[in-house]
């Protein structure tokens, strides 16, 4: 019994030591809030800091993140690369491209000078012919037989004139002699002056006739190729602009084949860089295998406001059969050599112009060189340009390889995808 009541003393001995709630020593109010709000402003100090520290971790890391950034992107499109291209000056590449209309400088309209039925004709269409020679013939009945007339009204009016003139001279000696009244010596003048007229007349006549007769043979003004037929043998037609139902007086149209231009429209904002004698290539569409040598000849002083075009003719040096009127060819407008340019002059760097993003002053910009899986970007002094490519004055060099594709949105140390890349 004594060993089992030791320990409910010593838990009564315990609790006698414990001091209850009512005897515990409390805080006041005012101490309790101002603890609490040390608390609360140290919490808001160190969220602070915290915020702080994580930004400026963001901007100094920033350069890492968009450089390591297209790694991270599984769905990053490949950057389309392209090695520099390295030309002689004698291998310039094209100043500008254009098509155009091929133009003879004489293009004619071959029509009747006299009225009838046609009975003959002597060409069709894609002939060659010389000037002068005879393409048609008209219904000569009538102006055969005007001129015969003529030509009977002509002796006629000579004879009167040899009579008249015999009768001057009797009348003459008779008014020397005074045996001839004055009235009668003056008409002897007119009579005689008259018949003089009337054989002046005659043979304008005469000419006429033999001259609208002449014409019912339809010659070909110039020399050249036909390129258009509008009458058959029995059409009626007209002459001097008159034209009825069934009346035409075109025949056809010729075109000289031997001073051909191309026609091309070039935009204003490139016809800064065309001028006269530019040396060109023409290629027509028809036989895209032959060329032909050209040059700039003129450019219009107008422009055409609606299509914001400037037109341009250049001519033709070489043309041959092959060439078609009205056609289409294209022109291929060609960068000329600078006049110290030799076979040993040094060669050029020239970069697509997809590649390069251009500084505001057109006379400098940038490119992205591919180096060691990575891109580098690179400044660049520009010389010449044309449609598709950018001459690199400085800059890059032979063997480098730069991005082709949205440049604009391609930075400093951006990794390429697939790891280096060399020029092909």
């Amino acid at each position: 019994m004594t060993k089992m009541s030791a320990p409910s003393d010593l838990r009564t001995q315990l609790r006698s030591l414990s001091i209850s709630k009512e005897q515990r020593p409390t805080q006041s109010p005012r101490v309790v809030k101002v603890q609490n709000g040390r608390r609360a402003s140290l919490t808001w100090w160190v969220t602070g800091l915290l915020v702080v520290g994580i930004a400026i971790a963001v901007y100094l890391s920033r350069g890492q993140i968009e450089k390591y950034t297209p790694i991270q992107m599984t769905s990053a499109p490949e950057i389309k690369l392209a090695p520099v291209t390295v030309r002689q000056p004698s291998d310039l590449p094209p100043l500008l491209t254009a098509t155009g209309k091929i133009v003879s400088d004489h293009q004619v309209q071959v029509a009747t000078k006299v009225s009838g039925q046609i009975v003959e004709l002597l060409f069709e269409q894609g002939d060659r012919v010389k000037k002068g020679q005879v393409l048609a013939r008209i219904e000569d009945i009538l102006y055969r037989a005007r001129r015969d007339q003529a030509a009977g009204e002509l002796e006629r009016a000579k004879a009167t004139y040899a009579f008249q003139q015999i009768n001057y001279e009797r009348m003459s000696r008779l008014h020397e002699t005074q045996n001839a009244p004055d009235i009668e010596w003056a008409d002897v003048i007119r009579q005689r002056d008259e018949a003089k007229a009337a054989v002046e007349a005659a043979k304008a006549a005469l000419d006429w006739a033999e001259k609208a007769l002449f014409d019912c043979e339809v010659l070909a003004p110039i020399a050249g190729v036909i390129l258009t037929r509008n009458v058959e043998v029995g059409d009626f037609v007209a002459a001097e602009g008159g034209r009825g139902m069934q009346a035409n007086a075109e025949f056809g149209n010729i075109a000289d084949m031997n001073t051909l231009r191309v026609e091309v429209d070039i935009s204003e904002l490139d016809i800064n860089r065309i001028r006269k004698d530019l040396p060109c290539t023409v290629i027509p569409d028809a036989y895209k295998d032959r060329r032909y040598k050209g040059h700039v000849m003129w450019l219009d002083p107008g422009a055409n406001y609606s299509k914001a075009t400037v037109q341009v003719k250049v001519r033709i040096e070489n043309p041959d059969e092959y060439l078609r009127v009205e056609g289409s060819a294209q022109v291929i407008f060609h960068s000329e050599l600078p006049p110290t340019a030799s076979a040993g002059s040094a060669p050029t760097i020239w970069v697509p112009s997809a590649a390069c993003l251009l500084d505001a002053d057109g006379q400098t910009g940038k490119v992205f060189v591919a180096s060691g899986g990575h891109l580098r970007k690179i400044q660049i002094a520009i010389g010449k340009r044309t449609s598709s490519e950018i001459e690199a004055r400085s800059g890059l060099v032979a063997g480098q390889v730069v991005a082709v594709e949205n440049v604009d949105h391609l930075v400093d140390g951006q990794r390429v995808k697939g790891g280096p890349v060399s020029a092909q």
